[in-house]
């Protein structure tokens, strides 16, 4: 990773740049693509901050690059390359004591994972199995600098596309969870939230949850250490052809522990990288293992009143009490149009129809890989896109809505048919409970 801040603010501009000329025949659909694989190869040889806010910023191009540039451009999720473990050995020795550092036996030099600000290896400590994820040197410092100029690009973005769009708001959530991500002793300590919800939760689920135990005393703010779970990625489980009950086992799963992380405890972790769930069949019943806890948000319940208060609002066709309710969460500037504004209303009553579409249709199961309702879906947002002027995207649901995206990729994935009424009935008496 470049760790001078001239050398990686030459390269970002140096990005910049290069994006810019290419942007003056932007309408060609050859000139996107090689946007799209310039922004990816520059910020995956950055690492760091700068990749780590492209993979943030890449959730929100969908409109603006063809199918075949989001695919490079999603490649940011998976493009970091390992360390040399002489780098990573030098941190852990400059993180923990020598004291508590000698009962460490057995560190594995090839990665179990690589990420953009760290990687994770796998070693023994007190005759138990470990992993200790270790963030790369000199990432927190290129924060200022990586925001800024990433800053600058999307704002040259918003520009050229006739856009007026204040950025401010949206780059301050990023740098807040940047900063978080970075703190690895603050997902220590949502990681042990999670791991007590999980233990009550799985009393009552078929499909076991777990979550790796910190060691309080092997982990500092850039090295944490906690128990190594067994299992695979859910893209390597997938690979291996598991039978369609198993995967209706795990949709439901996934499924149920996003609502119960919004809507009952209001902590959700909000990356959504499939690396990030390990699944485990070698018990009789199947186990999901949850990791990464880094970019977990918390939402107040008046947050999560007002989000379902706004779904309810567009399901019941109440215009007025949406439009307010949507200016008052910041999900859309007062400023734009009358067409923006309907835009926007047939964009959310199209995102929540699977919740009603299947009685209209005399079933009770929806189809996540309804390839009608993904195309009407991406009509919608196309359409709210090229309407908006002064509207960024909304940074109060950014981070949710990248999770509830994933959670929607993964079910379509394992070709999940579910009924999914319940769950807004779910929401309803939550909602009724609270007044």
């Amino acid at each position: 990773m470049k760790s001078s801040p001239l050398a990686r603010t030459f390269e970002l501009a140096k990005l910049a740049a290069r994006v810019g000329l290419k942007e003056l025949k932007s309408n060609d659909f050859n000139s996107r693509v090689e946007q799209a694989v310039l922004i990816a190869k520059s910020l995956s040889s950055l690492k760091g901050a700068a990749m780590k806010a492209g993979q943030l910023l890449s959730l929100d191009l969908d409109n603006y690059f063809p199918p075949e540039a989001i695919e490079v451009l999603s490649q940011l999720q998976n493009a970091a390359t390992a360390h040399p473990y002489s780098e990573i050995e030098k941190i852990i020795q400059s993180e923990i004591p020598s004291e508590r550092r000698s009962l460490i036996t057995s560190i594995s030099q090839t990665p179990l994972g690589v990420a953009s600000i760290g990687q994770v290896h796998k070693a023994r400590y007190k005759n138990k199995d470990i992993v200790l994820k270790v963030q790369y040197s000199d990432v927190a410092d290129s924060i200022d600098s990586d925001l800024k100029i990433l800053k600058t690009l999307a704002t040259s973005f918003c520009q050229m596309t006739g856009r007026k769009m204040n950025l401010d708001p949206l780059f301050t959530e990023f740098r807040t969870i940047l900063e978080q991500e970075l703190d690895y002793e603050s997902e220590a300590k949502f990681q042990t939230l999670f791991l007590d919800k999980i233990n009550k939760l799985n009393a009552n689920t078929s499909c076991r949850y777990r979550v790796p135990m910190p060691i309080e005393e092997l982990s500092t703010k850039r090295v944490l250490s906690m128990s190594f779970e067994k299992g695979v990625t859910l893209r390597q489980w997938l690979s291996l052809n598991p039978a369609q009950s198993d995967k209706h086992t795990l949709a439901v799963a996934i499924l149920d522990l996003y609502f119960h992380e919004f809507f009952e405890w209001g902590l959700v972790q909000t990356d959504p990288n499939w690396g990030n769930f390990l699944v485990d069949t070698s018990s009789k019943d199947i186990s999901i293992c949850l990791l990464d806890f880094g970019a977990t948000r918390q939402y107040s319940k008046d947050f999560i009143l007002n989000y379902i208060n706004l779904l309810d609002a567009a399901a019941s066709n109440q215009s007025a009490k949406l439009r307010t309710l949507s200016i008052d969460f910041g999900l859309i500037d007062p400023r734009e149009s009358e067409d923006a504004f309907k835009a926007f209303e047939t964009m959310l009553k199209t995102a929540i129809k699977p919740f009603f579409i299947s009685r209209a249709k005399g079933s009770p199961h929806f189809d996540f890989s309804d390839r009608n309702h993904t195309l009407e879906s991406q009509t919608a947002v196309k359409a709210l896109s090229d309407q908006l002027i002064y509207s960024p995207p909304p940074y109060s649901i950014i981070f949710l809505h990248r999770k509830l995206a994933g959670v929607y990729s993964i079910l379509k994935s394992l070709n999940a048919n579910l009924d999914i009424s319940p769950y807004w009935e779910m929401m309803k008496d939550l909602s009724n409970r609270e007044k």
